[in-house]
């Protein structure tokens, strides 16, 4: 039996915080009590199934978890057992793509229907999907009786939509499996990979991120089947030799292609740039020598930082030495448009969106080095070593119990998530962050708790602990950690029991305003909370000129056209701005979304800004995002500088997260109504 994506999130939710209440889970994943109700149901069937001990709760309604559910995800991970899953509509397109760019016969429906166990009219439906998927490429799926279905354009752009394919089904449940068999890669050639990776990270004294060191073997074997049959890179795609040739990466792809022949001099130079693109944990070789300027030009950024942010980084030369380190591969997939988005960093861009906005207008000197535009998923990335930087404590050894954190997901988020937890427990001395195969490989180091977003095989206390959590997680963790650790069995409160407890003595006038209260006070403050300057209010920018009222919008460019039009009645933002947004935004994206409920579109001052402003668009049918979930409003923001609009945008991010204000806001009856409940909210 296979348990669903929905249940399977509240499952390991409630496994790493036992604490957490039914109304946290109806917030945090959007659900109703009764849909929570019924993933439990599953959970428990499933938990049955494989002969775990159930979940169960207490007569106040807390959960009780059984200690043995701790090593489940662990044990999940090597599961190797028939189990059931069935792959969405979008799945079954990528697995149609990887199945186009890797076949060694001509394909046609019989096989794709056989490979993939649907029918010919499931797979017609999926193929359509599959051609919106690689027209984003510039190539199409084209069909003849001599070929069968193949792909056709560039090899270049097959290259790139092969790598991102691969790396997506990589990442579903049994993803390896499903790549072996689709792609027809055996075990025998990724274990060879395996062990001559190894023998790269040596030859370059590096050490590859965990995400990439596991998906390289499958590119590099793919890559491979591809030049054996015949499709080549040629000298049409302006690979840079000199410029590549000159690196200790091209003399380690050399690793990876020995024993076969005739491999011609633009494919080395492609794989070179497998590795050069891939980011690293560590490096005890820096990059002066191949790219000279590489360091100069983030210098001269960070120090543009500084004069924007009227801010001194201390210890900048640590900060700039990891910059590199990061950007070196960064440099190249800019360069040779091999940059994808990262998933993790939704919650990111909420985090750390002050800091996000000068960055972006610091990073010119790098800009100008590379000679291209900073894709927004690269400088997410300095935006989060940066914040990182600037949060961190600089705890010394004081304390007797010692920390470990894991990481999977490279040195920038885990630098940010060992800072965090280091101004969460002082008690305790952290040692540096460790990616999984460090720390399963650690014998003599000496800890006793560990923190990790995933489950290990530990005899310590392990707690798991999302990479990004929210002031009220971070309460939770605190609370839970002192109670397992040092005793301490005082139980985090529960806002929603207070109030209910309040309501049978006395009369609550503002109940939203209450629970806002109690919240910021039994909130932990930290001294390091960057603090910003407030000017503008969103009971500023949301007034009832501001607000557009519709039923429905079906497509989202029209929906940006509508809730753009009170910023040009008023002569916030000129036509230029709204078309700059529809051609950066052609479609609804997770980083533009706050917590699933608000919309945030916006492009740059130069844009067409002429003065700070913002104005709300709510469509009650809702607009479909990510396949399945809908928003009901949106925001157009107008920024004419990196300030006026900051204290708004906190607001409107706390808005984002009031489920129940927005469930009211949904009902107005018009505009007037619903701006009262934004000024109610933010009281």
């Amino acid at each position: 039996m296979y348990l669903d994506e929905r249940s399977n999130l509240i499952l390991k939710e409630v496994v790493a915080n036992p604490d957490i209440s039914n109304k946290d889970l109806e917030n945090k994943f959007q659900l109703s009590r009764r849909q929570i109700s019924y993933s439990f149901t599953k959970i428990n069937d499933w938990l049955k199934g494989k002969n775990y001990p159930v979940i169960s709760r207490t007569n106040g309604g807390k959960f009780i978890v059984n200690p043995v559910l701790i090593g489940l995800f662990a044990e999940k991970r090597d599961d190797s057992s028939s189990a059931t899953y069935i792959p969405s509509e979008k799945e079954r397109a990528e697995f149609i793509i990887l199945m186009l760019l890797s076949g060694e016969e001509e394909l046609s429906l019989v096989h794709f229907s056989s490979a993939l166990q649907v029918s010919k009219n499931t797979i017609l439906r999926d193929m359509k999907l599959s051609h919106t998927i690689v027209s984003e490429y510039k190539l199409e799926i084209v069909y003849s009786r001599m070929n069968g279905y193949e792909v056709s354009g560039s090899e270049w752009d097959k290259r790139r939509l092969f790598i991102d394919v691969l790396r997506k089904v990589f990442e579903i449940y049994k993803g390896e499996t499903y790549i072996q068999k689709l792609a027809n890669i055996s075990v025998a050639d990724i274990e060879k990979l395996k062990l001559q990776m190894e023998e790269v990270e040596n030859k370059l004294h590096l050490k590859f991120i965990d995400e990439r060191i596991k998906i390289l073997p499958y590119i590099i074997a793919a890559l491979l089947k591809r030049m054996k049959k015949g499709n080549l890179i040629t000298g049409s795609y302006q690979i840079d030799y000199d410029e590549l040739s000159d690196t200790k990466e091209f003399e380690a792809a050399e690793i990876l292609i020995q024993g076969i022949k005739d491999i011609p001099k633009e494919e080395r130079l492609f794989i070179t740039l497998q590795l050069l693109t891939s980011n690293v944990l560590s490096s005890q070789v820096l990059t002066e020598t191949e790219l000279p300027q590489l360091k100069e030009s983030l210098k001269s950024s960070l120090e543009l930082f500084e004069k924007k942010a009227c801010i001194l980084f201390k210890e900048k030369k640590a900060l700039l030495e990891r910059l590199v380190l990061h950007m070196k591969p960064a440099y190249y997939r800019i360069k040779y448009s091999l940059t994808t988005n990262y998933s993790i960093l939704d919650k990111v861009s909420e985090e750390f969106e002050a800091i996000h906005f000068i960055v972006k207008d610091s990073i010119r000197p790098f800009e100008d080095y590379i000679g291209s535009p900073v894709p927004e998923s690269e400088i997410m990335f300095i935006t989060i070593f940066i914040g990182g930087h600037l949060i961190n404590s600089g705890e010394t050894i004081s304390f007797k119990k010692r920390a470990v954190v894991v990481c999977p997901n490279g040195v920038s988020i885990s630098r940010l998530m060992e800072n965090t937890l280091r101004d969460l427990f002082p008690e305790f001395y952290f040692y540096e962050a460790f990616s999984i195969r460090e720390f399963e490989r650690q014998t003599e180091l000496e800890f006793d708790i560990v923190f990790s977003p995933v489950a290990l095989q530990t005899e310590k206390h392990l707690f798991i602990v999302d990479q990004f959590i929210s002031d009220f997680e971070k309460t939770q963790l605190r609370q839970r950690v002192m109670q397992a650790i040092f005793g301490l069995n005082s139980s985090v409160v529960k806002i929603d029991q207070l109030l209910s407890v309040i309501d049978k003595h006395a009369k609550i006038e503002n109940k939203i305003a209450l629970e806002k209260a109690l919240q910021d006070y039994f909130s932990f403050q930290f001294s390091g909370e960057m603090k910003q300057k407030k000017d503008y209010g969103l009971t500023d920018f949301i007034i009832p000129e501001t607000v557009i009222l519709e039923e429905s919008v079906e497509i989202w460019q029209d929906a940006l056209s509508i809730a753009s039009q009170p910023l040009l009645d008023r002569g916030n933002i000129t036509e230029n701005y709204v078309e700059t947004m529809k051609t950066q935004y052609s479609e609804m994206t997770p980083n533009i979304v706050l917590r699933l409920n608000i919309a945030i579109p916006h492009a740059r001052p130069i844009d067409g800004v002429n003065k700070v402003g913002m104005s709300l668009l709510r469509i009650k049918d809702g607009l479909t995002f990510k396949d399945q979930e809908k928003v009901h409003f949106i925001v157009v923001i107008a920024a004419i500088d990196k300030h006026q609009h900051l204290n708004a945008l906190l607001q409107l991010m706390k808005l984002a997260e009031m489920n129940d204000v927005l469930e009211e806001m949904l009902h107005a009856p018009n505009s007037n109504e619903l701006v009262n409940l934004v000024a109610n909210s933010i009281k």
